[in-house]
């Protein structure tokens, strides 16, 4: 028989993983999947959260679920800091994780764990890490095409002088990846000598001062793209690819207290194999009234079975945009007779309030067949 006392010995020798995700709901779920596999593997996991400029509504009941079901892995709040000026949503991540770096040196310097692993977003806590001589890699949850775009970018911006925006249609070319209109790149990305473009640029040649890269993929899922990045033909010349580990497909478990989407569910249980167009943007994916009828139209003309999580339009103000957003009005948001088409050809639309980790947020789920 092993006394407690043994039992504690052997909890302070394991190693410690830090966690670092970057605020934003969907940010932290996949974060702590990471963090569940590393526990599974006899790792001790603490997840360093920031102060959130954004909405946190769902946020504690998430993690109160999170951690009933979950003892081994911890939470560490770091003090909250302050946010001089308004910026948009995605600014707002990047200042406060910049901002955060004093308090996550502070905790880091305390808790000496053997590894600390960075959200996608939170390149600027890269060089506290090599300050204190913490081994640390990045977690790109998005799969290992936009992967492979940001580690190109720096070679995209080394080889001209034009924004994105000045280059209309023209393609543009990245390893590993279908080339693509340069109008389709990333909006903040438009304009090369813009504080949201230098923020993204930043945030990929921070990659490469990485020990490793963990993607939540699988080669047979994107072959291309991983056998790109493996080879190091996305980077500079100058500068080392990390080593990369696919780990996915990470798919969120259930947790103590938590509640799925069961009528989206048997909705689409019902549905044929392979037949549903899946539309969701993430907690910070907020559309104007005129994306998201162009969105409607082009699900209407394509016929599709459809599961579209539709979201309140950002507000004209950008420093309301981090609060929690209002309900959305379908009917001045979608185009005129859409949601009647709908209900006509195949007599469902249903309407559900939907959230991110089992937890309620405003938005709604429109499923159906245009």
């Amino acid at each position: 028989m092993v006394g407690a006392g043994t039992n504690t010995a052997m909890e302070a020798r394991k190693l410690r993983v830090v966690l670092y995700p970057s605020p934003g709901m969907g940010h932290l779920v996949s974060m702590i999947e990471l963090g569940k596999h590393f526990a599974a593997r006899g790792l001790a996991v603490t997840v360093a959260l920031i102060d959130s400029p954004h909405d946190t509504s769902a946020t504690d009941p998430f993690l109160t679920g999170v951690s009933a079901a979950n003892p081994s892995i911890s939470f560490h709040r770091l003090p909250q800091v302050e946010l001089l000026r308004s910026e948009p949503p995605v600014m707002l991540t990047f200042e406060v994780v910049r901002l955060s770096n004093t308090h996550l040196r502070d905790f880091l310097a305390g808790d000496s764990p053997a590894v600390i692993v960075l959200d996608f977003f939170c390149g600027a806590a890269i060089g506290v890490a090599e300050e204190l001589g913490i081994p640390a890699y990045f977690f790109c949850a998005s799969g290992a095409q936009i992967l492979a775009f940001f580690l190109h970018l720096p070679v995209l911006h080394g080889k001209s002088t034009r924004s994105f925006g000045e280059m209309g249609q023209e393609l543009v070319h990245a390893p590993g990846i279908p080339s693509f209109p340069a109008t389709h790149a990333i909006q903040r990305l438009m304009d090369r000598d813009s504080v949201p473009y230098k923020a993204f640029l930043n945030m990929s040649t921070n990659l490469f001062r990485s020990q490793g890269i963990i993607v939540n993929t699988f080669r047979l899922l994107e072959p291309r793209a991983m056998d790109t990045i493996v080879a190091a033909l996305c980077a500079p010349s100058r500068l080392r690819t990390p080593p990369v580990y696919s780990i996915g497909p990470m798919i969120k478990s259930e947790e103590v207290g938590m509640k799925r989407g069961d009528e989206c569910l048997a909705w689409l249980d019902t549905q044929p194999k392979g037949s549903v167009v899946f539309l969701s943007f993430g907690s910070l994916g907020r559309f104007s009234a005129k994306q998201t009828r162009k969105v409607a139209a082009g699900l209407e003309a394509s016929g599709q079975r459809f599961l579209w999580v539709v979201r309140s339009p950002p507000s004209a103000d950008s420093s309301k945009n981090s609060e929690k957003p209002p309900e959305p009005d379908l009917d001045a948001l979608l185009p005129q007779g859409f949601l009647e088409s709908v209900r006509i050809k195949h007599d469902i639309v249903l309407l559900v309030r939907y959230g991110l980790g089992g937890s309620y947020r405003v938005g709604l789920v429109l499923l159906g067949i245009a």
